[in-house]
């Protein structure tokens, strides 16, 4: 059986909405599966630390900073990967680890 789906909606910027239908036209998809398709591969693995500063919010790392001040910069690397894993990873390296 396949995986149950949800509806919600979502806004969009007009500009941002048109490219979404630009890229699903030239795929020949329908814009919900272009979506999917490009959050699959954004949200899949460990993304690299340019595309992290790009996407987290402004004040995030003043955040981190504070939350995590007590960490050495290994511990504060560690932390970072580990919140990239995806759930199945996370699990993984616990087992591994334990």
């Amino acid at each position: 059986m396949a995986d149950p789906s949800y509806r919600f909606v979502l806004r969009l910027p007009a500009e941002l909405r048109d490219r979404v239908a630009e890229a699903s036209k030239l795929y020949r998809r329908s814009m919900n599966s272009e979506i999917v398709a490009r959050l699959e591969y954004s949200l899949s693995g460990v993304p690299n630390q340019r595309i992290e500063s790009v996407i987290e919010p402004a004040f995030f790392p003043q955040l981190e900073t504070t939350f995590r001040r007590d960490l050495s910069d290994d511990e504060d690397r560690l932390v970072r990967l580990y919140r990239r894993l995806s759930g199945r990873q996370r699990r993984a390296l616990l087992d591994l680890l334990t």
